[in-house]
Protein backbone atom coordinates (compact mmCIF):
# COMPACT_ATOMS: atom_id res chain seq x y z
CA UNK A 1 0.00 0.00 0.00
CA UNK A 2 1.15 3.52 -0.81
CA UNK A 3 -0.06 6.75 0.80
CA UNK A 4 -1.37 8.73 -2.18
CA UNK A 5 -2.39 12.37 -1.91
CA UNK A 6 -3.60 12.64 -5.50
CA UNK A 7 -3.41 11.19 -8.98
CA UNK A 8 -3.88 13.64 -11.83
CA UNK A 9 -3.18 14.10 -15.54
CA UNK A 10 -1.34 17.15 -16.84
CA UNK A 11 1.80 18.17 -18.69
CA UNK A 12 5.25 18.06 -17.19
CA UNK A 13 6.31 21.66 -16.67
CA UNK A 14 9.92 21.09 -15.64
CA UNK A 15 13.19 19.65 -16.84
CA UNK A 16 13.98 17.23 -19.65
CA UNK A 17 10.37 16.11 -20.25
CA UNK A 18 8.85 19.59 -20.15
CA UNK A 19 5.69 19.69 -22.25
CA UNK A 20 5.08 15.92 -22.17
CA UNK A 21 1.61 14.74 -21.05
CA UNK A 22 2.05 12.66 -17.88
CA UNK A 23 0.08 10.98 -15.14
CA UNK A 24 1.26 12.31 -11.78
CA UNK A 25 1.14 10.25 -8.59
CA UNK A 26 1.71 12.50 -5.58
CA UNK A 27 2.78 10.59 -2.47
CA UNK A 28 2.32 11.71 1.12
CA UNK A 29 5.13 12.92 3.37
CA UNK A 30 8.55 14.52 3.18
CA UNK A 31 11.76 14.34 5.19
CA UNK A 32 12.30 18.10 4.81
CA UNK A 33 10.37 21.26 5.63
CA UNK A 34 11.61 23.70 3.00
CA UNK A 35 10.32 27.24 3.43
CA UNK A 36 9.96 27.56 -0.35
CA UNK A 37 8.06 24.30 -0.93
CA UNK A 38 5.43 24.95 -3.59
CA UNK A 39 3.28 22.00 -2.63
CA UNK A 40 1.78 21.67 0.81
CA UNK A 41 -0.56 18.90 -0.39
CA UNK A 42 1.91 16.20 0.62
CA UNK A 43 1.33 17.14 4.27
CA UNK A 44 -2.45 16.77 4.17
CA UNK A 45 -4.95 14.02 3.59
CA UNK A 46 -4.08 10.87 1.75
CA UNK A 47 -5.62 7.56 0.81
CA UNK A 48 -3.85 4.21 0.98
CA UNK A 49 -3.84 2.53 -2.42
CA UNK A 50 -2.76 -0.94 -3.46
CA UNK A 51 -0.62 -1.20 -6.60
CA UNK A 52 -3.66 -2.55 -8.46
CA UNK A 53 -5.85 0.37 -7.36
CA UNK A 54 -3.24 2.82 -8.63
CA UNK A 55 -3.12 1.06 -12.01
CA UNK A 56 -6.93 1.26 -12.18
CA UNK A 57 -6.69 5.02 -11.68
CA UNK A 58 -3.80 5.76 -14.04
CA UNK A 59 -5.20 3.52 -16.79
CA UNK A 60 -8.00 6.10 -17.17
CA UNK A 61 -5.55 8.43 -18.93
CA UNK A 62 -4.02 8.03 -22.40
CA UNK A 63 -0.36 8.68 -21.43
CA UNK A 64 1.99 5.84 -20.53
CA UNK A 65 4.38 8.28 -18.84
CA UNK A 66 4.08 8.35 -15.03
CA UNK A 67 5.74 10.81 -12.68
CA UNK A 68 5.94 9.89 -9.01
CA UNK A 69 6.36 13.00 -6.90
CA UNK A 70 5.56 14.23 -3.42
CA UNK A 71 6.51 15.33 -0.89
CA UNK A 72 9.43 12.97 -1.10
CA UNK A 73 8.83 9.68 -2.94
CA UNK A 74 11.99 8.02 -1.64
CA UNK A 75 10.51 7.83 1.84
CA UNK A 76 9.01 4.66 0.34
CA UNK A 77 10.95 1.79 -1.22
CA UNK A 78 9.28 2.06 -4.63
CA UNK A 79 11.32 -0.48 -6.61
CA UNK A 80 8.62 -3.18 -6.56
CA UNK A 81 5.96 -0.62 -7.49
CA UNK A 82 8.08 0.67 -10.35
CA UNK A 83 8.50 -2.88 -11.67
CA UNK A 84 4.73 -3.37 -11.32
CA UNK A 85 4.18 -0.26 -13.48
CA UNK A 86 6.76 -1.49 -16.02
CA UNK A 87 4.73 -4.70 -16.48
CA UNK A 88 1.90 -2.47 -17.74
CA UNK A 89 4.29 -0.68 -20.12
CA UNK A 90 4.57 2.55 -18.11
CA UNK A 91 7.66 4.74 -18.29
CA UNK A 92 8.35 5.79 -14.70
CA UNK A 93 9.99 9.07 -13.73
CA UNK A 94 10.70 10.16 -10.17
CA UNK A 95 11.10 13.66 -8.70
CA UNK A 96 13.20 13.50 -5.53
CA UNK A 97 15.38 15.49 -3.16
CA UNK A 98 17.62 12.41 -3.05
CA UNK A 99 16.71 11.20 0.43
CA UNK A 100 17.18 7.51 -0.46
CA UNK A 101 17.95 7.14 -4.15
CA UNK A 102 18.29 3.36 -3.76
CA UNK A 103 14.51 3.28 -3.15
CA UNK A 104 13.90 4.32 -6.78
CA UNK A 105 16.83 2.72 -8.61
CA UNK A 106 14.43 0.83 -10.94
CA UNK A 107 12.95 4.06 -12.34
CA UNK A 108 13.47 4.96 -15.98
CA UNK A 109 14.28 8.58 -15.13
CA UNK A 110 15.20 10.32 -11.87
CA UNK A 111 15.08 14.07 -11.45
CA UNK A 112 17.26 14.94 -8.48
CA UNK A 113 16.70 18.29 -6.80
CA UNK A 114 19.14 18.58 -3.89
CA UNK A 115 18.23 21.08 -1.20
CA UNK A 116 21.63 20.92 0.56
CA UNK A 117 24.11 22.12 -2.05
CA UNK A 118 27.05 21.23 0.20
CA UNK A 119 26.23 17.52 -0.05
CA UNK A 120 25.22 16.58 -3.59
CA UNK A 121 24.90 12.94 -4.66
CA UNK A 122 27.16 12.25 -7.63
CA UNK A 123 25.30 9.21 -9.01
CA UNK A 124 21.90 7.52 -9.04
CA UNK A 125 19.99 10.15 -11.03
CA UNK A 126 19.29 11.17 -14.64
CA UNK A 127 19.13 14.96 -14.40
CA UNK A 128 19.75 17.48 -11.64
CA UNK A 129 17.62 20.51 -10.88
CA UNK A 130 18.68 23.39 -8.64
CA UNK A 131 15.99 25.72 -7.28
CA UNK A 132 17.54 29.20 -7.46
CA UNK A 133 16.53 32.69 -6.33
CA UNK A 134 18.20 36.03 -6.92
CA UNK A 135 19.59 35.72 -3.38
CA UNK A 136 21.10 32.23 -3.81
CA UNK A 137 24.80 31.65 -3.34
CA UNK A 138 25.34 29.99 -6.70
CA UNK A 139 29.07 29.15 -6.54
CA UNK A 140 28.47 25.44 -5.84
CA UNK A 141 25.81 25.25 -8.57
CA UNK A 142 27.84 26.82 -11.37
CA UNK A 143 30.91 24.78 -10.44
CA UNK A 144 29.06 21.45 -10.27
CA UNK A 145 30.35 19.16 -13.02
CA UNK A 146 28.49 16.31 -14.67
CA UNK A 147 27.87 15.03 -18.20
CA UNK A 148 24.13 14.96 -17.39
CA UNK A 149 21.71 17.84 -17.79
CA UNK A 150 21.89 20.53 -15.10
CA UNK A 151 18.69 22.56 -14.79
CA UNK A 152 18.34 25.88 -13.06
CA UNK A 153 14.78 26.50 -11.94
CA UNK A 154 13.66 29.84 -10.55
CA UNK A 155 12.16 29.80 -7.08
CA UNK A 156 8.58 30.71 -7.92
CA UNK A 157 5.50 31.63 -5.97
CA UNK A 158 3.08 28.83 -5.15
CA UNK A 159 0.74 29.56 -8.07
CA UNK A 160 2.70 31.79 -10.43
CA UNK A 161 6.19 32.68 -11.64
CA UNK A 162 8.48 35.02 -9.70
CA UNK A 163 9.73 37.25 -12.51
CA UNK A 164 12.71 38.61 -10.54
CA UNK A 165 14.01 35.12 -9.89
CA UNK A 166 13.24 34.10 -13.48
CA UNK A 167 15.23 37.01 -14.89
CA UNK A 168 18.12 36.19 -12.53
CA UNK A 169 18.09 32.57 -13.76
CA UNK A 170 17.95 33.62 -17.41
CA UNK A 171 21.08 35.71 -16.94
CA UNK A 172 22.70 32.86 -15.01
CA UNK A 173 22.27 30.31 -17.80
CA UNK A 174 23.40 32.86 -20.38
CA UNK A 175 26.59 33.39 -18.38
CA UNK A 176 27.10 29.65 -17.76
CA UNK A 177 25.88 27.88 -20.93
CA UNK A 178 26.43 24.37 -19.50
CA UNK A 179 23.28 25.07 -17.44
CA UNK A 180 19.72 24.83 -18.78
CA UNK A 181 16.67 26.82 -17.72
CA UNK A 182 13.62 25.02 -16.34
CA UNK A 183 10.73 27.43 -15.83
CA UNK A 184 7.84 25.43 -14.34
CA UNK A 185 5.83 25.94 -17.53
CA UNK A 186 2.61 24.83 -15.81
CA UNK A 187 2.71 27.99 -13.65
CA UNK A 188 2.86 30.17 -16.77
CA UNK A 189 -0.01 28.26 -18.33
CA UNK A 190 -2.13 28.17 -15.18
CA UNK A 191 -2.52 24.38 -15.20
CA UNK A 192 -1.88 21.89 -12.41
Amino acid sequence: MLKVVEIFYSIQGEGHFSGVPCVFIRLHGCNLACSFCDDSLHKGNYKSYSFEEIIDEIDKYPSKQVIITGGEPTLYDLNDFIEFLHKSDYFVAIETNGYKLEHVKNADWITYSPKNWESIEETGWSEIKFIVSKDSDIKRVVNFKTAKEIFIQPLNFFDRPDMQNLNFCIELVKKYPHLKLSIQMHKFLGVK
